[in-house]
């Protein structure tokens, strides 16, 4: 199992900055991968990124958890105290909306059109996910997003490492079958 680690360099900030980059980055994961049939998986990330929050305030403190759940405990949720600019007490909680799959991407439109000097043709992920089909065998259910860390890792040997290669792309849209078959290096 994956753990969370301390941040050290987050140390020498105040409690409500250092629980601001984590909600942060937590919203902006969950954003990216709403719109995915697998997004629930990102509780095991949330779990993570908790974690690294708690020994990121261990470390601050140089505290235990227990200790930490106690002092910043509000209801059943953590979260940090602080007065605003008019000194009245509010309370930022840690995030706690949880992982459900947005069947709709939100996209903003503009009436403006931007001024590039290139017009790249390459599909976009929301593209791709609203298509709801298996970029590598077309079915049309249960799609996952396949993700690789580095395109220069890849062989180029199966045919689904040529496609993302060929795109430049780190994401492919598969269904659920593909996915596993992937992962299991039968492709």
């Amino acid at each position: 199992w994956w753990k969370g680690s301390p941040r050290g360099y987050l140390a020498n900030n105040d409690d409500l900055e250092i629980l601001d980059k984590f909600n942060s980055e937590i919203r902006g994961f969950y954003n990216y991968y709403s719109i995915a049939n697998n997004s629930t998986v990102l509780n095991q990330f949330y779990r993570i990124m908790k974690e690294s929050m708690l020994k990121t305030f261990g470390h601050k403190y140089r505290t235990t958890r227990k200790h930490l759940m106690k002092k910043y405990r509000v209801g059943k949720e953590f979260g940090v105290r602080f007065k605003d600019k008019y000194g009245k007490e509010k309370v930022r909680l840690f995030y706690h909306d949880g992982f459900k799959r947005k069947v709709e991407a939100k996209v903003a439109c503009f009436d403006n059109i931007p001024r590039s000097k290139y017009n790249l043709a390459r599909t976009s992920l929301i593209d791709r996910l609203k298509a709801r089909k298996c970029e590598y065998c077309g079915a049309t259910d249960n799609l996952e997003m396949h993700h690789v860390r580095k395109l220069k890792d890849l062989k180029g040997k199966a045919t689904w490492e040529k496609h993302m290669i060929a795109r430049q792309r780190k994401t492919i849209a598969v269904c659920f079958n593909c996915h596993r078959t992937m992962h299991n290096g039968k492709f």
